[in-house]
């Protein structure tokens, strides 16, 4: 079987609010359409942990299956600290999966100048996120500017603009184009992962026009995404770290859940027993475990 795992920053459940929830005021039918069809689990993104949940901590978590915030006794935003790197390099779900066999890859491509950088130690202005940090840890190459011009890659905002604003050569392409590449890639492993993170930060922008267009292009690559997912062998995880985008109101996170959206083979066993962050991991891990028992009983 395969899994495609999309990952939304600061994406949460929030109220039907125009006013105060894009969601409700952009065009996103495939979203609304998916969630009344779809397996949908409101999942604790607060880990028992006062404060708003942070980004370094929840991705930590989601990519351990360790409560990163009760580990620090607080949440943390950003990147990962050296005590969130250390449980990562010994928990990646990459990195595990690996050593069970199973084929990982990250979809994501990053800038040369980028991929320098994290691994340059007198840098100290850019630091890797968690699940580059997850990659790193495990061997798993990550994509380059170069990849993407083969197509064999995607762009953190999906229709590479932001690359094309920062003078790269490369050209603009449809939502719906960028999942069909995510698709061909993911057909090449077992486990496919994709992160979207402007979903956070027009969360903390608070301005509505942006926030409809980072949720509409999403939208269009997870619709496509969709329809071209044989779900017979396939599941699709989407899932955040915090809420955020779900409530312009205020320009922080929000403690609201998120929607883990599940679809597709073994999705009942994907969806038993989750209820925070913590359970998204071994979630993870019980579903390809059992695919590949099944396998080795079906050939006796």
């Amino acid at each position: 079987m395969k899994i495609i795992f999309v990952f939304i920053d600061g994406f949460g459940l929030g109220t039907e609010d125009k006013q105060r929830n894009p969601l409700y005021s952009a065009n996103v039918p495939n979203y609304f359409r998916m969630i009344q069809q779809y397996r949908v689990i409101p999942t604790d993104a607060t880990l028992g942990v006062e404060g708003l949940p942070q980004s370094a901590t929840g991705q930590t978590t989601i990519l351990t299956g360790k409560n990163a915030s009760k580990i620090l006794g607080k949440h943390l935003h950003g990147q990962p600290t050296e005590t969130l790197k250390r449980i990562i390099d010994q928990y990646s779900l990459f990195k595990v999966l690996l050593q069970k066999g199973i084929k990982v890859t990250n979809a994501n491509v990053y800038r040369d100048h980028y991929l320098k950088a994290i691994k340059d130690p007198a840098e100290r202005g850019i630091r890797p996120s968690a699940s580059t940090v997850a990659c790193l840890v495990a061997g798993i190459p990550l994509r380059t500017v170069e990849d993407l011009k083969q197509g064999n890659g995607i762009y953190h905002d999906i229709t590479n603009n932001t690359l094309i604003e920062s003078g790269y050569d490369v050209p603009q392409i449809k939502p719906r184009d960028a999942a069909k590449i995510l698709y061909k890639i993911s057909r090449n492993y077992d486990f496919t992962f994709f992160e979207y993170f402007l979903t956070d930060l027009a969360g903390h922008s608070r301005v509505r026009e942006k926030s409809e267009e980072v949720l509409e292009i999403l939208d269009e690559f997870i619709g496509e995404l969709d329809k071209l997912i044989d779900y017979t062998n396939t599941l699709l995880i989407i899932t955040s770290d915090h809420g955020n985008i779900e409530d312009l109101s205020v320009k922080t996170h929000t403690l609201n859940k998120v929607p883990t959206i599940v679809h597709g083979k073994y999705e009942e066993v994907f969806a038993e027993g989750i209820r925070s962050l913590t359970d998204i991991y071994p979630a993870v891990i019980k579903v390809l475990e059992q695919d590949m028992l099944e396998l080795k009983n079906s050939k006796g």
